[in-house]
């Protein structure tokens, strides 16, 4: 489990094709964060698995399988892309974001970005058209593994209003229009739903 507050930037260093998959190497700006082998770690919003890290922990491997491939943009990756990272959540601690459980739903684009004032960002990114249902004013998205609010939603696509914190600490200062992004709907919407058609 997740909260999409995104704790680090990296920057993957190696891709190397294996039987099934994909490894990936990410390098950090982490010193000794705790990180083991078989910890989960959400990449731009996608749970993976820590297979490998050096003894500073600031350089780990994962494995994506064609699976996780084609559902995520991980396949897009390339050496030098920069990455969203976020630990899974320890009990105990204080929950900011939304609830996120590194589980992507799909794929969205970015149609356009605008800056509006100084260093605030607006974007408007394209819901697939099968999670459209999911999407209301206010309430929550995650994408790339960042907790957003939804500012409007209008033609199945969503605005978004980005502040400098968020842009100076995650890869969305490098989204651009056309770029493929990660989604991941609130899961609360999506248990809503299974509930009311368990009723109906």
């Amino acid at each position: 489990m997740f909260t999409g507050l995104v704790e680090t930037l990296g920057k993957v260093i190696t891709i190397k094709p294996i039987d099934s998959g994909i490894q990936f190497t990410i390098e950090t700006e982490w010193e000794n964060p705790d990180l083991k082998i078989g910890d989960s770690i959400a990449i731009n919003g996608a749970c993976m698995t820590v297979t490998e890290f050096s003894d500073l922990g600031n350089v780990f491997n994962f494995y994506a399988s064609f699976k996780s491939l084609e559902l995520t943009n991980l396949s897009r990756l390339g050496e030098g892309s920069p990455v969203n990272l976020e630990r899974a959540m320890a009990l105990g601690q204080r929950f900011g974001g939304h609830m996120v459980q590194g589980h992507v739903d799909g794929m969205a684009k970015v149609v356009s970005r605008k800056q509006i004032e100084s260093e605030v960002e607006e974007f408007w990114v394209a819901i697939p058209k099968e999670l459209q249902r999911y999407f209301v004013k206010k309430g929550s998205v995650t994408l790339d593994g960042i907790s957003l609010t939804v500012v409007d939603v209008k033609d199945g696509n969503i605005q978004l209003i980005l502040i400098p914190e968020t842009m100076e600490k995650t890869n969305a200062n490098s989204w651009k229009k056309d770029q493929w992004l990660n989604v991941e709907v609130d899961v609360l919407a999506k248990y809503i739903e299974n509930y009311l058609e368990q009723r109906s």
